[in-house]
């Protein structure tokens, strides 16, 4: 397996300006933008944070309506860490005593670093972190197309 950056999506790409070159982005068909339905599984907070998030990255074109499993993850991973959060408010509960009176990390402490790890890593397919949106630049072209920024009379005329 080769080394080296993750390749780039190629909604990624036009929302940089970067062109599209014909002999080397064959990166399928192009997904409807738009907020995917929550699954039925998705706890109460899973699902506030999706009517939360959700429009925001559908207004900046950051997500599909094919996107919505992965979005979801995203969703219970932040459920599931501000319900661990909520449980341990106190430093002495992250802390363990085994039988022999040592003191260690809990196990909570192992599980709230998962999820953050978890977190990170869907939020950056999102455009979730300053780093993943630093290079992402949004034309008024494609705005105007998700309805957010009005035509001139000449885009208008192109897109018609």
């Amino acid at each position: 397996m080769a080394a080296g950056r993750p390749k780039k999506p190629a909604q990624q790409k036009i929302l940089e300006g970067t062109k599209l070159r014909g002999d080397r982005d064959t990166h399928g068909p192009d997904a409807v933008l738009g907020l995917p339905d929550a699954p039925h599984w998705l706890c109460k907070n899973g699902k506030k944070h999706w009517q939360t998030l959700g429009p925001q990255l559908v207004s900046m074109g950051l997500i599909s309506l094919i996107d919505g499993d992965l979005f979801s993850m995203h969703c219970d991973n932040m459920a599931k860490y501000a319900a661990l959060m909520e449980k341990f408010p106190e430093a002495e509960k992250w802390v363990a005593t085994t039988p022999n009176g040592f003191e260690m990390m809990s196990a909570w402490v192992s599980v709230r670093s998962r999820l953050q790890e978890m977190i990170i890593k869907t939020g950056r397919e999102f455009g979730l972190s300053p780093a993943a949106r630093s290079s992402i630049k949004v034309e008024a072209r494609q705005l105007s197309l998700l309805g957010e920024v009005p035509l001139n009379e000449f885009e208008a005329l192109k897109i018609h």
